[in-house]
């Protein structure tokens, strides 16, 4: 019973994993056809099509009355972005962090989450909510656009991005189709097995749904933000790290949430309205001074945001009942 339900939720995160390269690999090849702009191709595409994975398995843990779940996924997948790959990265190779990026979108990513704290002071994310995420969301890309307008690849991530993913040959108007069309029902069943594995499991643990969703889900989440960084980090493209790991955080908790609650309200279970999305507030606070420091995050930086993470996940077991090892 366990390995089916465990397999099931693997298979269902692989998915998830494979319809999202799918899909960026088709929507950018359609814009490269039809002669999309740059700029336009790195913020419409490449970043919206970054966070599909989070929107299809909220949205899929929403619509099935799994509150805890889907809110637990997109608060834990920020986190393990911000803090874990983030560090990752660094560790890899030190991160190049200019000023507009550490401003301008870890700014957005701290007023998201402050508006999220208020969002579970109330209660739950209602559909009014919504609404203004979104707002927030085309305010946030009409300022990308304002900043990085005419802009060199090397001081526009959204550019710098659009190029990463363009590089070798890009398949024709039939093939991209094909690759969004497979990418999307690739996605829709990743989530829908994700969410079922994801439920069994904690059914089966005994542990919450909330924790399932603030560990095992949010990791498979990031699975794709987790490969992008490593690559971009090996090749030292790691302004593209940064920002892309920023933007996606911000995208998170402004797109996705929002056109998720227009769907339906999300109710705040009392361990994450209580506790983590203060600790996601937390960890874009630690990290824009890091981000700040001489606009480079360091491997001893990155260190610092792993071991942080690492406590997090501590004390999430702890929060579970679960034995920690000694030193904890």
């Amino acid at each position: 019973m366990a390995d089916g339900i465990l397999i099931a939720l693997i298979a269902g995160l692989v998915l998830v994993l494979a319809g999202s390269e799918l899909l960026m690999r088709g929507g950018v090849g359609l814009a490269r056809q039809f002669d999309v702009p740059p700029l336009f191709t790195g913020i419409l595409v490449v970043a919206v099509l970054t966070v599909a994975p989070e929107l299809f398995v909220t949205l899929r843990a929403a619509t099935i009355g799994q509150p805890a779940m889907a809110l637990g996924g997109l608060i834990g997948s920020s986190i393990f972005n911000l803090l874990f790959v983030m560090g990752l990265g660094a560790l890899i190779h030190p991160m190049a962090s200019p000023p507009k990026v550490v401003f301008r979108d870890g700014g957005m990513v701290l007023l998201a989450s402050f508006g999220l704290i208020a969002c579970a002071l109330t209660g739950g994310v209602a559909h009014k909510a919504g609404a203004f995420m979104l707002v927030a969301f085309a305010a946030y890309v009409a300022v990308i656009f304002l900043t990085d307008w005419r802009r060199a690849p090397e001081h526009s991530v959204p550019l710098a991005r659009a190029e990463y993913r363009s590089e070798g040959t890009m398949p024709s108007i039939t093939g991209s189709l094909f690759l969004v069309i497979l990418g999307l029902i690739l996605l829709a069943l990743g989530a829908h097995l994700s969410v079922l594995g994801g439920i069994h499991l904690a059914q089966e643990l005994g542990w919450s749904q909330t924790t399932i969703g603030l560990t095992v889900i949010a990791a498979g989440l990031s699975s794709p933000k987790l490969l992008l960084t490593l690559s971009a980090a090996v090749r030292g493209h790691t302004t593209i790290a940064v920002g892309q790991l920023l933007g996606a955080a911000a995208f998170n908790l402004t797109l996705v949430l929002g056109l998720v609650a227009l769907t339906r309200r999300m109710n705040f279970p009392a361990d994450l309205a209580g506790r983590d999305v203060y600790i996601l507030a937390g960890a874009g606070l630690i990290l824009m001074p890091l981000l700040a420091m001489r606009w480079r995050l360091s491997r001893p930086r990155g260190v610092l945001l792993i071991a942080a993470y690492g406590c997090y996940l501590a004390f999430l077991l702890w929060r579970q009942g679960l034995p920690l090892p000694l030193g904890f």
